[in-house]
C-alpha cells in the first residue's frame, strides 16, 4: 500500500506540508523588517519598533516625511490578522489619489509579494485572505464567503466605511484634510463589536481631528519617554493608559535612509511651524490657522444650564443637503456669548426645519443667516414662521475679523461637547503658496458651515469692537 493511500498518513502529510509552507514563509522574510530602498529587508528603526511593541487600542506613529510610515502599516496589520484570525479588516488612506499611487502598491508588495497571503479583487478593492490551514481560497466570486478580507478604502468613500464589522484597521496619512472626522468615527464604529485595534500613521499637516482626538489626548496625562539617537534624531513615545493611546513622534532622520542634508536644508529654510510638523511630527500652531487665537483651555468650557431669560440668537448656513444652525446665548450682565447647540440636517422642507430648529428653545429667538444672494431661503423660512435677517456684515473677512476679536477679548465660549465645531475652529486656515506663505484664500472654504453660522450672527451682538487679523 502506498503511504499516501492511507487516509491517516495522507492527513499527516498534508499537515507536514502546511508546517513546511509556514516555515518557508517565515524564513523568507525576517520578522520586524520592512522593504528597504534596495528592495531587501531593512530592520525596523526605533520609532517603528516602539509602535510595533505597543498593545494599546489606538497606536499612532506621527512623524516627519519619509519616516517609513506607509511601508510599515502592512506588517503591523499582518500581525493583527495572525492574532485575530478569520474575518474582516480595514486599510484606509486619506484620498483616492494617494490610495492608487502609494498605498495600494505598497500594500500589495507586502501582502502579495512577501507573505503571499491572498489575492486582490480589483473591482471590489478587496484583498482576499487565504485560509492559512489549507492555503486555499474560499471564494469563487467576490460576493462569496471568504476566510478573511482586507477592505482597501479611501476616507473619501464614506459609504464603504460603514459596510463591515472589522477586527483591526490601519489608517494611512490620517492627518490630511481628506481624512475627515466623520471617516474617523465611521472606522471606530466598524471596530466596536470586536474592540479592534487601530494603527494610525501620518505627517502632521495642521490642526484637525488627528491632533485633537489622538495627539492632544495622548499628551494630556500620558507618560512620555524621549530617546536621543547618535545622529541627533529624537523619538518620543507617550503612553496614555486612561485614553488607551500610544503616540510615537519621530524626526525624519530616525529613518537611516533619510538624507541628512535634506533634513538640514528643511530646518534652515522652512518656517519653524512647518518644519516641526513636516519633518519632526511635533505639534505647532500653524501661521496659516485663521483663528490662531483660539485656545481650547480658554474658549472651551463644560456645559451648564443656560437661564431661560438670557437672549438667544441663531446663525443659519443654508443648504438643501446640509442645513446648519448655530445657537448662542448672551449673559446680559457681562455680555459674554456662549455657543450651546448646533443643528445639522438636510432634505427637509422649510416647515420641518423651522419645527426642529425651534424645538426646545425658550422664548423669542433672533435669527441671521445666508449670504446676500440667498434671499429665497430667508423668504421660505419667514413663510414657515421663522424670520431670518440678512447678516449685518456680508464680507467674509470682515465677519472673520469680528469673530477673531470676540475670541481675543475673551467674550466667546463654546460648550466643549460640540466637537465638530471645535474641529472647525482648529482646521480653519488659509491656503498657502508654493513657498508655504499664507494667502488670502480660505482652504476648503465651503466645508466650514458652523463657523459661517457664527460669522452671520455675531456682528449683530458685537458692534463696538474692531480688530484686524495680521497677515504674516
Amino acid at each position: 500500500m502506498l503511504l499516501d493511500s492511507n487516509p491517516t498518513n495522507s492527513l499527516m502529510l498534508e499537515k507536514l506540508d502546511r508546517v513546511r509552507l509556514k516555515a518557508k514563509k517565515k524564513n523568507a522574510w525576517p520578522e520586524r523588517h520592512v522593504i528597504g530602498i534596495d528592495e531587501k529587508p531593512a530592520p525596523f528603526h526605533l520609532a517603528q519598533n516602539l509602535t510595533y511593541d505597543s498593545e494599546r487600542r489606538i497606536v499612532a506613529l506621527v512623524g516627519g516625511a519619509q519616516l517609513g510610515k506607509t511601508g510599515f502599516l502592512p506588517h503591523w496589520l499582518k500581525r493583527e490578522i495572525d492574532r485575530c484570525g478569520k474575518g474582516d479588516y480595514l486599510a484606509v488612506t486619506s484620498s483616492a489619489g494617494l490610495f492608487q499611487k502609494k498605498f495600494l502598491p505598497e500594500f500589495l508588495r507586502v501582502f502579495e509579494g512577501i507573505y503571499e497571503l491572498g489575492r486582490f479583487w480589483v473591482g471590489a478593492q478587496i484583498f482576499e485572505l487565504k485560509d492559512p490551514e489549507t492555503g486555499k481560497y474560499w471564494a469563487n466570486r467576490v460576493s462569496d464567503l471568504m476566510w478573511g478580507r482586507v477592505m482597501l478604502l479611501s476616507a473619501q468613500a464614506k459609504g464603504s466605511l460603514e459596510s463591515a464589522t472589522a477586527k483591526a484597521s490601519v489608517l494611512d496619512e490620517a492627518g490630511q484634510d481628506e481624512f475627515t472626522i466623520e471617516a474617523w468615527r465611521a472606522v471606530r464604529r466598524r471596530l466596536n463589536l470586536n474592540h479592534g485595534r487601530i494603527l494610525i500613521t501620518s505627517t502632521l499637516y495642521g490642526m484637525n481631528w488627528l491632533t485633537t482626538e489622538v495627539v492632544v489626548k495622548a499628551l494630556d496625562g500620558g507618560d512620555t519617554r524621549v530617546f536621543e539617537l547618535d545622529n541627533d534624531a529624537s523619538v518620543e513615545i507617550t503612553d496614555n493608559e486612561r485614553e488607551g493611546i500610544t503616540l510615537v513622534q519621530a524626526d525624519s532622520i530616525t529613518n537611516p535612509s533619510f538624507p541628512r542634508d535634506e533634513y538640514e536644508e528643511a530646518k534652515r529654510t522652512l518656517p519653524e511651524d512647518l518644519f516641526a510638523m513636516f519633518y519632526r511630527g511635533r505639534l505647532s500652531r500653524p501661521r496659516f490657522m485663521i483663528y490662531d487665537c483660539f485656545d481650547e483651555q480658554r474658549h472651551l468650557i463644560p456645559r451648564f444650564r443656560i437661564p431661560e431669560e438670557w437672549p438667544r440668537i441663531i446663525g443659519l448656513d443654508f443648504g438643501a443637503v446640509n442645513m446648519y444652525a448655530v445657537f448662542a446665548a448672551q449673559d446680559p450682565e457681562n455680555g459674554k456669548i456662549y455657543i450651546y447647540r448646533v443643528y445639522h440636517s438636510g432634505k427637509k422642507s422649510a416647515n420641518d426645519h423651522v419645527r426642529d430648529i425651534l424645538y426646545g428653545e425658550p422664548g423669542r429667538t433672533i435669527c441671521y443667516g445666508g449670504a446676500k444672494a440667498e434671499g429665497q431661503w430667508r423668504t421660505e423660512f419667514r413663510e414657515a414662521g421663522l424670520p431670518i435677517k440678512e447678516p449685518r456684515i456680508s464680507d467674509v473677512w470682515l465677519g472673520i475679523n469680528k469673530v477673531y476679536a470676540t475670541l481675543k477679548e475673551g467674550s466667546l465660549f463654546i460648550f466643549d461637547d460640540l466637537k465638530d465645531l471645535k474641529a472647525e475652529f482648529l482646521g480653519y486656515r488659509r491656503k498657502t503658496d508654493a513657498a508655504g506663505i499664507p494667502t488670502d484664500e480660505i482652504l476648503n472654504k465651503n466645508d466650514y458651515h458652523e463657523l459661517d453660522g457664527i460669522r452671520y450672527f455675531l456682528p449683530a451682538i458685537k458692534r463696538d469692537r474692531k480688530f484686524a487679523i495680521a497677515f504674516v
